[in-house]
């Protein structure tokens, strides 16, 4: 299963927006995500937040489910993965509206979405930029990338990170703050991919 949330955060290009909603299997509004949806004419399956941003109250029928979450303790991102539909976890999770805006939003998402088990497949799309996870579990491939700027963040320490495609490759080696960062190295190849052995590792490729 594919499931698709859209966050209050840098609102994306409503074709990107109405791609991925068309992609989905599953859709997600988190909290004021909703007003990009809305404004697209995209109903969600579910909207859950503790509606700071977004007051579900003003619309005079709903055809999706409604979750408020009081709970401070988390963010919003939080909440709403605490109610991914099925009962097994979804195989893909793509975020829209999750860069962007406040720096200290977009870095807790990072890290709340780090925490998703290896195997599901992560991105975090926007109209300017992807962010896709690689676990040990679950290896990026991205293709189309020739002269491409490609940038690997490891939020902790990461162990046998392996790159093909890259001017600067890694074979085999240890990532993580204090150890080794990959900002900006660039694509050589219409095909780059990023492996590793341990760990949760970013790679952020601008879109040209």
């Amino acid at each position: 299963m594919k499931v698709l949330l859209v966050l209050a955060g840098e609102p994306p290009h409503e074709s990107l927006l109405e791609w991925r909603a068309e992609d989905a299997d599953f859709i997600i509004a988190v909290d004021g995500g909703m007003n990009a949806l809305t404004h697209a004419g995209i109903q969600p399956d579910l909207l859950v937040g503790d509606f700071d941003s977004f007051d579900p109250t003003g619309s005079s029928s709903l055809s999706y489910e409604v979750v408020r979450e009081e709970d401070q303790n988390s963010t919003d991102l939080e909440k709403a993965l605490r109610h991914l539909p099925g009962n097994e976890p979804p195989d893909e999770v793509v975020l829209l509206g999750a860069t962007g805006g406040r720096s200290d939003h977009f870095l807790t998402n990072l890290l709340v979405v780090s925490t998703l088990l290896e195997e599901t497949k992560v991105a975090l799309d926007a109209t300017d930029e992807i962010i896709c996870r690689a676990t040990p579990a679950c290896s990026v491939s991205l293709i189309g990338m020739g002269g491409q700027t490609v940038s690997l963040l490891p939020l902790t320490r990461c162990e046998g990170v392996t790159t093909k495609g890259l001017r600067w490759e890694l074979a085999d080696v240890p990532m993580g703050p204090g150890v080794l960062l990959g900002q900006s190295n660039e694509a050589v190849s219409e095909k780059v991919s990023v492996s590793l052995r341990a760990g949760n590792l970013f790679v952020i490729t601008p879109k040209n």
